[in-house]
């Protein structure tokens, strides 16, 4: 499963701790705390069909953008998606899934270019990527398949307005880290290091933790170091379920014997999932990743910070710590609600979402009315415009 797929996540509580995960939709509140309109947000996200020639044909990828305002030279960051497991999960992928992932970039000064490979969600054209059976996997034809796609895909979005097609990265998760590593053997133009993190692909969905011919991936692994043309970053969390710290450690050590240029980074257990280190963890990757971009000669730091906000001056303890989780979410839309300080119940709601501000605040209002009838939406944050 390609991870970063729920849309938000949302808190509630009143008094002693009570936790609830939702994303239903309520009426929309008059938000208290509204952004200045005049302070549009930084970062533009659009989706749209990206038209890309693969193999003398020109397919239409479903696509997600995200970039900074302005005219650039932007550098540009390729996200490269995972592979669902089931085909009807596998054509209901939707580019909105990779807003965090891209948005960890374009925070950074990037054109994220997110696209579906052809049998991905709405994007035309077969899907070639299958990796056979368990019993039989063809992981080599399949991760070749998809790298030839995304060097088309890094032709077309290299034409982009704004990008500068002399520095790109690569990063991808799951099957896409496999994909990125890939290109690493025959980069496309302007590619300066490519980025796996939870990088794997043959997990069995009916036997949880079991890979299937793991030796094979291995040996996959070993096969894209020869040759390896560019640095690369592996990154796992140590409890990632799909594909765990030894087999991490194996495909690393073929993939460097056989010459290819790399850093195996294992980061410490993550809180909901290790395999969905990429969208949920951005601050757990930071520090490797940035150095990375910096010995590439890439821009690293983040240029385009969120503001500063303090919790609402009516905000108790427990609402003072759901407030700094409500500040820590990585999704680009969220929302603090609190009751009317009048009915003496201190509830409060918060959610952050991919979707938009507006469901946001629907939520955490919510949210918070599960403790009180009257509530109002004290703190947002809207990083990213859609258009």
């Amino acid at each position: 499963m390609a991870p970063g797929m729920a849309p938000g996540t949302a808190r509630a509580m009143a008094g002693t701790l009570a936790i609830a995960m939702a994303i239903a939709l309520a009426v929309s509140p008059t938000p208290a705390g509204a952004q200045d309109p005049a302070a549009p947000p930084p970062l533009v996200r659009s989706v749209f069909p990206l038209p890309v020639e693969i193999g003398g044909r020109t397919y239409n990828l479903e696509t997600l953008e995200i970039r900074p305002r302005g005219d650039g030279p932007f550098p540009l960051a390729l996200v490269l998606h995972g592979k669902p497991s089931g085909e009807a999960r596998r054509k209901a992928l939707d580019p909105k899934a990779l807003t965090v992932q891209a948005l960890a970039f374009a925070r950074r000064g990037y054109i994220a270019v997110a696209a579906l490979r052809r049998g991905y969600g709405k994007s035309a054209g077969p899907y070639s990527e299958s990796d056979g059976t368990c019993e039989a996997t063809r992981y080599p034809q399949a991760t070749r398949q998809g790298a030839i796609e995304t060097r088309a895909i890094a032709s077309a979005a290299a034409k982009r307005p704004g990008a500068d097609p002399q520095r790109l990265v690569i990063a991808g998760e799951s099957v896409g880290g496999m994909v990125a590593l890939a290109l690493a053997q025959d980069p496309p133009p302007g590619m300066k290091g490519a980025i796996s993190f939870a990088g794997g692909r043959g997990h069995d969905p009916g036997k949880p933790g079991h890979v299937c011919e793991s030796d094979k991936l291995v040996a996959l692994a070993g096969a894209l170091g020869a040759d390896a043309k560019i640095p690369t970053l592996w990154i796992y969390a140590e409890n990632d379920a799909l594909f765990g710290p030894s087999l991490a450690r194996a495909m690393f050590a073929a993939f460097e014997r056989n010459g290819g240029l790399g850093n195996l980074v294992l980061l410490p257990p993550l809180a909901r999932g290790g395999h969905a280190v990429f969208a949920q963890s951005p601050a757990d990757w930071a520090r490797p990743v940035e150095g990375f971009l910096e010995r590439l000669g890439l821009p690293a730091g983040i240029r385009f910070a969120r503001p500063e906000q303090s919790p609402p001056a009516a905000t108790g303890p427990n609402g003072r710590r759901a407030f700094r989780q409500y500040l820590a979410d990585p999704k680009p839309f969220r929302a603090f609600a609190l009751s009317d300080p009048a009915s003496g119940t201190g509830a409060f709601g918060w959610a952050a979402t991919t979707a938009s501000i507006e469901e946001a605040r629907r939520e955490a209002v919510r949210l918070c009315r599960l403790n009180a009838p009257q509530c109002r939406v004290a703190a947002e944050h809207a990083e990213i415009a859609d258009r």
